[in-house]
């Protein structure tokens, strides 16, 4: 066999290995699912919400902002450092949250919206974590074995 030859059948060899990695990497990325991270936009969901509410409300664009930015603000407050004694937090608020809110917002800003509106607003808002699927069901607490 000439040394030309050689080089050939070598290289021939070199390139079906690299196809047959290629195939089992191809095949492996397609059996698992790819993963991206949710993310929630507070001007997404702004749309959302204010799409959704009906034309009889008072409630601008701005003012759905400001609801939702203080219910995020709200929630920061309830993090814990100590993730084992866990808090149970309502997507879609309670009446904690509104009182908060509206109290917030009528200090801060002089603004005040009824708690109906900050209510139907809040229940929008766990409409759109839904959509983007970052509420799921609601996991059991019970006794860890």
């Amino acid at each position: 066999m000439s040394p030309a030859a050689v080089v050939a059948f070598v290289g021939l060899l070199v390139g079906i290995l690299l196809v047959i990695v290629a195939l089992i990497v191809w095949q492996e990325a397609k059996r698992r699912p790819s993963y991206e991270p949710l993310e929630y936009v507070v001007e997404d969901a702004v749309t959302h919400v204010y799409e959704r509410l009906g034309e009889s409300t008072p409630l601008t664009k701005a003012d759905v902002r400001r609801i939702l930015e203080w219910e995020v603000f709200y929630l920061q407050g309830l993090a814990q450092k100590d993730r084992r004694s866990p808090v149970e937090t309502v997507a879609g608020g309670h009446e904690a949250s509104v009182e908060f809110i509206a109290d917030r917002i009528q200090v801060k800003h002089g603004v005040s919206y009824s708690h109906d509106d900050i209510t139907e607003v809040l229940r929008l808002e766990a409409d759109y974590l839904l959509a983007i699927g970052a509420v799921g069901d609601p996991v059991d607490l019970g006794e860890e074995e």
